[in-house]
């Protein structure tokens, strides 16, 4: 492989308004692509190469204007496709370059990871000052008691429901079968607005509400009604004129891959082969052997081979996804739960034609919808534009960040096929760098990210009760590109391992709440909803060595560099090199949250008494 100069690594571009005149083009409309080249690089000429209809093209670039650290370029592009690919060739007195949305190589790239923008893209906008609270919504606060699942009103799988005291943990599956219940609602949430809003985020997310037997109601039996004791479909109404006081929205999680045995389209389909709803579910032989979600008798897949199906999902004016767009409930987001197997059965691949059609039936009916899906392993090919907006990214982000800090997982995921060592951060960086790269900007921007969730253990746990790690990842997941999301009771300080433990009852009793942890959740918030640099900037990584990481966000009102060290030991006269970031020896940085101040000097910065965990976030002063 041959070796690249260095001031090739300060070479940069990517989909934000520093670089894109208008980064959600429409169809036909002329745009402006800008460059930036360090001011000592030695080039001649410098190209964008694009094919519109197939037909390659080059456009020269032109340099515009010049800092006192960088020479930036121009350009203009049509959009005259859906997707509009393009990358840069620039030329110097002895070789020939290329860069791409992966960073510069000596060879002509390939197309797949040409940077990438979308014409007439309805982009849920919102999204981009948004920070989400993830509720497991029979955990965060009981407001009615009186909606309360009584005990033993119904049994599954040799279990019966009871009733848990909001002080005990969660039972294994084996001791309660996932009928365990305390009573969160959707009353309490609406108790604990202020709460939330005291927080800082706007967004809440649950897990499923609609009509179900276990405490989780990922086993829906009933998608037209909100499930009573939760408060019924009258409690969701009142949620949304709250929500709406405090100009704050709501994402609903919903289950399209596969639905409760005991559901009327599945029972029907069972007692009649030739039921309307028959077509909905694989039958091996009729009536109880059937397709299921990984073997779970009470999980019935649907067959997405049945027009009817789509109908009744998301095509009908009626359909489940589209009669909860409208009033009163109006939710913003809809969450699809293990959308990475939706669709997908055997010979039957349907999952791109099905999330096409979800899309299209949705942003018809609310152009601004937010719509992810929970993905676990490479989600790239469904983020093209066409369907859904964003992934949980796993792959992308949250699982490469918890390998960096922690080893694979965690202590309860070290297993023989998982490696406990920590990842290296050139490796993070690599992996985080490869998914925005597959991507359009667009949709990077607005990909969903959290530290923890009710599917994997408390990250606290993960790095083994180690705070100041905690507070690293936060400070990451906060000033990454992306859609951030707070797991209920990870601000305060909450704890558990995997499923059930990570779903315990939120803590309500303030004396055992870690305060400081919690303002700092707070200001990490405050400055994601607010920083622009955060909302809408682009991202630049500029290094990566074994504990430490630095990338840096730039918008066209603000520049801020964000430094990580995981450790180990503490960090003591480290200079810290950023001087592929555009700026110069002298120029000045304001920490965001302390207010410390530094200066770049021999294009770095020098970093004294950092401790495992510290998180810088440098804004430069503009000049």
């Amino acid at each position: 492989m041959p070796q690249l100069p260095d001031w090739l690594f300060g070479v940069h571009h990517d989909g934000s308004e520093c670089y894109v005149s208008n980064p959600l083009p429409a169809f036909g409309e002329q745009v402006t692509i800008r460059l930036r080249t360090p001011l000592n690089a030695p080039l001649r000429r410098v190209w964008l190469r694009y094919t519109p209809d197939g037909e390659g093209r080059y456009n020269e670039m032109k340099p515009v204007r010049t800092t006192r650290a960088a020479t930036w370029w121009e350009t203009p592009l049509s959009i005259t496709m859906p997707a509009n690919p393009y990358h840069f060739k620039l030329l110097t007195d002895d070789a020939a370059y290329y860069v791409n949305s992966l960073g510069a190589q000596a060879s002509d790239p390939l197309s797949l990871f040409d940077f990438t923008l979308l014409a007439d893209y309805q982009a849920p906008l919102w999204v981009q000052n948004s920070v989400f609270y993830h509720i497991f919504m029979d955990r965060f606060y009981n407001g009615d008691p009186d909606n309360d699942v009584p005990p033993g009103a119904w049994s599954m799988d040799g279990f019966t429901t009871q009733r848990r005291a909001w002080d005990q943990p969660p039972l294994p599956w084996s001791e309660g079968g996932n009928l365990d219940f305390y009573g969160g609602d959707l009353p309490g949430i609406i108790q604990k607005l202020d709460y939330l809003r005291d927080l800082g985020v706007n967004t809440i997310a649950l897990t499923p509400i609609f009509t179900a037997r276990t405490n989780h109601r990922y086993d829906t039996i009933d998608f037209d009604h909100v499930d009573p004791f939760v408060g019924g479909d009258s409690a969701l109404a009142a949620l949304r004129e709250a929500l709406d006081r405090h100009n704050m929205h709501i994402a609903l999680d919903v289950v399209v891959n596969h639905l409760g045995a005991s559901h009327p389209w599945f029972t029907a389909a069972q007692r009649d082969p030739k039921a309307p709803t028959a077509d909905y579910f694989t039958f091996y032989e009729h009536p109880h052997r059937y397709a299921t979600w990984l073997g779970i008798n009470s999980l019935v897949k649907l067959n997405f081979n049945s027009e009817g199906l789509r109908d009744a999902l998301y095509r009908a004016p009626e359909s489940i996804l589209r009669r909860w767009l409208r009033p009163p409930y109006r939710i913003d987001s809809w969450r699809m739960d293990v959308f990475h197997m939706m669709a997908r059965q055997g010979r039957t691949r349907l999952e791109h034609t099905i999330g096409r059609g979800i899309r299209a039936a949705v942003k018809a009916d609310n152009p601004q919808l937010y719509l992810y899906g929970e993905h676990s392993f490479d989600g790239t090919p469904h983020l093209q534009g066409d369907e859904v907006d964003a992934t949980m990214n796993y792959e992308g982000f949250s699982v490469p960040l918890r390998r960096w800090l922690t080893g694979f997982m965690g202590p309860e995921w070290q297993t023989a096929e998982n490696d406990p060592e920590r990842m290296p951060a050139e490796a993070v960086v690599e992996q985080w760098r490869s998914h925005l790269a597959a991507i359009p900007w667009v949709i990077a921007r607005q990909q969903y990210h959290m530290l923890s969730s009710h599917d994997m253990m408390r990250f606290l746990r993960a790095v083994s009760e180690d705070k100041a790690l905690l507070r690293l990842a936060a400070a990451l997941m906060m000033t990454y590109p992306g859609v951030p999301a707070v797991y209920y009771g990870d601000e305060i300080g909450m704890t558990g391992g995997s499923d059930p433990d990570n779903r315990r009852p939120f803590e309500w009793d303030q004396s055992r709440w870690d305060h400081d942890l919690r303002s700092y959740f707070q200001a990490l918030i405050r400055l994601r909803r607010t920083a622009p640099a955060l909302v809408h900037g682009g991202i630049q990584f500029l290094y990566a060595e074994s504990g430490l990481i630095v990338f840096q966000r730039q918008s066209l009102e603000q520049q801020v560099i964000v430094i990580g060290w995981r450790g180990p030991g503490r960090l003591e006269g480290r200079a810290i090199s950023i001087h592929h970031a555009g700026l110069a020896d002298g120029d000045r940085l304001r920490d965001l949250i302390t207010g410390e101040s530094f200066t770049i000097a021999d294009g770095a910065l020098i970093l004294h008494d950092r401790m495992p965990g510290a998180a810088l976030l440098l804004e430069a002063a503009r000049r």
